[in-house]
């Protein structure tokens, strides 16, 4: 079986999501839809320029940013805080909550099963409808926790040994 058919059946499936919401389904949106679909770890909207542009050599910064935009905007993906610098995109649209790591920036889908939530209010102060909730965990992730531990033993074993810290 070709490659090109292989990658058929999703490329219907693309273009029935952009029509299904409203969308126009170009070279382009196409493109940034199946790298959402491939990339799950909530990339930053330069990490999928990025890997757009292996295959897509003349697709602009602008374009992604745009056709991101656009999608969260219609709902074929949502942005998430992450480590408030950057847009970054989770293209999982099942409800789940984040856990996103104040060290390193990770962020970590976490399943409704596991911390499920009440029901939301049907309207908040100032007369706000409430559409949805989504929470998100403050975390340190194993890695960083594990880098940390190491920095404060590798600390006291400077100052034992009567070495200066940074600190």
């Amino acid at each position: 079986m070709s490659r090109e058919r292989e990658q058929e059946p999703h490329h219907r499936r693309h273009v029935e999501r952009l029509q299904q919401a409203g969308l126009r389904a170009t070279a382009p949106r196409l493109a940034v839809l199946e790298v959402l679909e491939v990339h799950r770890g909530h990339p930053a909207a330069d990490e999928v320029w990025a890997a757009l542009k292996r295959t897509h050599p003349t697709i602009s910064r602008s374009t992604v940013y745009k056709t991101l935009e656009a999608f969260v905007a219609r709902g074929l993906c949502r942005r998430i805080t992450g480590d408030g610098t950057r847009l970054r995109i989770d293209g999982t649209l099942d409800d789940h909550h984040h856990a996103v790591c104040r060290g390193c920036g990770a962020i970590f889908d976490i399943d409704l099963d596991a911390f499920p939530i009440p029901p939301p209010p049907a309207r908040l102060p100032r007369d706000l409808s409430v559409t949805g909730v989504r929470i998100e965990f403050d975390v340190i992730c194993a890695n960083c926790r594990e880098t940390a531990s190491a920095a404060v033993c590798e600390s006291r074993r400077t100052t034992r040994q009567g070495g200066t810290t940074d600190a």
